[in-house]
């Protein structure tokens, strides 16, 4: 398991003795709404599921942020990657990602070929902008885009005649590795053959129900994260099947806690957490 620690302050006295080497950059994730992340580290920045434009009864972003994302504003300023687990609305938007991109000419665009295709056919930026990766289930692929390694794995979201085909992507900042899996319905069996809990991957963001419900039950022991973000968390007006035993997003809420205590449960719009390398 990585060696990571969550920093919510950190304060350091200066004292004399020999010259030490400069601590790692924090990594700072901001949550965005449903499984939208904005995760960077030093001049690196990654957006991850974050321009979309929503279902009902899940979080989104909302007009003033995804429009403060376009313009580039602070802190979505100078993004390197915009990344998407799969094409559906509450992850993907055509028309958001094609403002993005027209806004942003430097960023370029990681997804599915599902998603890649509806992109084209509203009319793709650039070839070199855009970027469809989609490995054989049970495999990954690495690559390295603007300087970033990404690890793209086929993690299967809806089987049957029309599958969705969904990325789960292993974003590599500088040595600290963060795993986003999308809507991922793969159970503990189906992921240890990928290896993950060798890969020492300091964060995982992982939809609620991998925490929470127990058909999932040895997930997060596949993935053997250092830290843990539980997203994709329902409104509390969604229906209370959507929550599984729990009824609610209250008691859904209150089961991650107590089977996951040291996970940041993402709600709150725009909240942040930093993240660092604890080890030697």
């Amino acid at each position: 398991m990585a060696n990571v620690s969550l920093v919510l302050l950190t304060a350091a006295l200066a004292l004399p003795g020999p010259a030490a080497a400069a601590p790692a950059e924090p990594v700072e994730v901001t949550y965005l709404a449903n499984e939208g992340f904005l995760i960077a580290r030093g001049e690196r920045k990654v957006l991850v599921d974050a321009l979309f434009p929503g279902i009902p009864n899940y979080p989104v972003a909302g007009a003033e942020l995804v429009a403060d994302m376009v313009a580039g504003e602070p802190p979505f300023d100078g993004v390197d990657l915009v990344l998407v687990s799969h094409f559906h609305r509450d992850h993907f938007g055509v028309a958001e990602v094609g403002r993005f991109l027209a806004s942003q000419p430097e960023a370029v665009f990681v997804s599915t070929p599902q998603t890649v295709e509806a992109l084209a056919a509203a009319g793709s930026p650039p070839a070199d902008r855009v970027r469809a990766l989609w490995p054989e289930e049970g495999a990954s692929v690495r690559v390295e885009i603007v300087g970033i390694g990404l690890t793209a794995l086929n993690l299967h979201h809806v089987r049957g005649p029309r599958p969705t085909q969904n990325l789960g992507l292993l974003v590599d900042l500088d040595g600290f590795r963060v795993l986003h899996v999308g809507d991922t319905e793969v159970s503990a069996e189906e992921i240890r053959p990928l290896g993950l809990d060798s890969m020492e991957i300091d964060l995982a963001l992982l939809p609620d129900w991998l925490l929470a419900e127990p058909a999932w039950a040895g997930v997060v022991e596949a993935i053997a994260p250092g830290a843990l973000i539980a997203m994709h968390v329902a409104e509390p007006s969604a229906p209370a099947s959507w929550f599984g035993a729990a009824g609610s997003r209250a008691g859904r809420v209150e089961r991650i806690r107590g089977e996951h205590p040291g996970a940041w449960i993402a709600t709150e719009p725009m909240a942040k957490r930093v993240f660092v390398d604890s080890a030697p």
